[in-house]
């Protein structure tokens, strides 16, 4: 018996410290590979949008730097970026200190929003940008520092900011970079899209099992002795 008992504790301490880990989401989940997709999908937006918060964030930096107020386009990418992640800090957290009590139906809300969001910035930001070849682009190709203080005589004299069509076409490398700007952009709209549809399974899922749970006790009590 004290083997087995041994066993037993042994058990729970390996189960105990594989969720104490940082591998703890993408370990077998209880909605299956639904649920591990789920996690995974999250994990990729984050990753998307620090980078993306990344690159646009040097931009604006570098035009604050310069006295030049940065493309609207630039502030409304930031800005909804920004958003996304301040939620999926929040919704990591509410996971993982309540990872059986989660309802999928305001996540699945939020991230609608979020898409809508995504897809509207990736069409206003990707239309000049579809139509432009960075490999075409003559002069300097070094960084985008080495040219802000040339936005000057690239600024909307009515919106006070720099021309957003001008400024992708103004150096090789802002091209690249806005472009894999708009790429990410593009991958977080997939990602956030996998997460609506693969949200929507689990909250039924979810609902069922929960409704199975409670009609259970009933039967349970019912069997009950008066």
């Amino acid at each position: 018996m004290s083997g087995r008992y041994a066993a037993q504790q042994r058990q729970q301490q390996l189960e105990e410290e594989e969720d104490s880990t940082i591998f703890y989401f993408f370990r077998k989940s209880r909605h299956g590979i639904l649920g591990v997709c789920y996690h995974v999908f999250r994990a990729a937006e984050i990753i998307t949008l620090v980078a993306i918060i990344g690159l646009v964030g040097q931009f604006i930096s570098d035009m604050d730097g310069s006295s030049v107020n940065p493309p609207s386009v630039l502030v409304g990418i930031l800005s909804l970026v920004c958003l996304a992640a301040l939620y999926l800090v929040i919704l990591v957290i509410l996971f993982w200190d309540f990872p059986h009590k989660i309802f999928y139906h305001w996540p699945i809300l939020i991230d609608s929003a979020i898409l809508a969001g995504f897809v509207a910035v990736a069409v206003v930001s990707g239309r000049p940008l579809a139509y432009l070849r960075c490999s075409s682009i003559g002069g300097s190709s070094g960084s985008a520092s080495s040219f802000i203080s040339s936005l000057a005589s690239k600024v909307d004299k009515g919106a006070g900011e720099v021309i957003y069509s001008d400024f992708i076409a103004a150096s090789r490398q802002v091209c690249n970079e806005m472009k894999a700007i708009w790429g990410l952009v593009i991958a977080d709209c997939i990602f956030f899209a996998l997460t609506v549809i693969i949200g929507i399974f689990l909250f039924f899922m979810t609902r069922s099992e929960r409704a199975q749970k409670g009609q259970k006790g009933q039967e349970d009590q019912e069997g009950q002795p008066a």
